[in-house]
């Protein structure tokens, strides 16, 4: 009789807690990634280092060009004026510059290689820094999911929570990268870790209609 009774108090327990999980209104947000990135100070360092190595290899691509071109010329002008004492050495010269154009296409090459691998690797750390902060910030706000707009057809702009994201990524790099003074960070209202998550500005949950 106890086991009996045992047993339907458990089955009721259960029914009741699938039930509120049934009526539980899904809390969701979203971000604008655009927007965040351009808030985001760990972003612009980015596109920063990326605007940077993009200068990088266009001066040095063109400083290549040049050399080619500039030793081009010089044999060319040599030929006219009758300078080759023998065909031989006009020949080495015509040699020279193509192993020239050679050298220059496989620098070029493997500097463009080292910028990628360079480029992936940063935006990779970026993106696992946004994903490790939104994972907290939605454990903090207890958000059963956070979307990207760019990847939703419409989302009400009510539910954006880029701005107190941003602030909190933001809160975080200052945090970890402030000046310290016996060992602790000297900075001004700024919070780490899950403190930063928590510290963002919550929105009201969503209810269902």
């Amino acid at each position: 009789m106890k086991k009996f009774i045992f047993m339907a108090l458990a089955m009721f327990m259960l029914s009741a807690a699938a039930q509120q999980v049934e009526t539980r209104p899904f809390n969701i947000r979203y971000i604008d990634e655009d927007r965040l990135f351009q808030q985001y100070v760990v972003a612009q360092q980015f596109f920063q280092l990326q605007d940077k190595l993009k200068k990088e290899f266009q001066a040095a691509d063109k400083k290549k060009h040049d050399q080619i071109e500039t030793f081009y010329n010089q044999v060319q002008t040599k030929h006219k004026n009758g300078q080759y004492k023998t065909q031989k050495a006009f020949e080495a010269d015509q040699k020279k510059l193509e192993q020239m154009q050679t050298n220059a296409q496989k620098d070029m090459e493997a500097m463009r290689e080292r910028m990628e691998q360079q480029l992936n690797q940063e935006q990779r750390k970026l993106a696992n820094e946004i994903d490790l902060f939104l994972t907290d910030f939605a454990i903090s706000n207890d958000y059963d999911a956070i979307l990207r707009k760019e990847s939703a057809m419409f989302i009400n702009p009510r539910w954006d929570v880029t701005d107190q994201v941003a602030e909190g990524l933001n809160a975080r790099y200052n945090a970890q990268h402030a000046p310290t003074q016996y060992g602790k960070p000297e900075v001004d209202g700024a919070a780490t870790g899950e403190q930063a998550a928590q510290d963002a500005a919550p929105v009201q949950p969503l209810q269902e209609k």
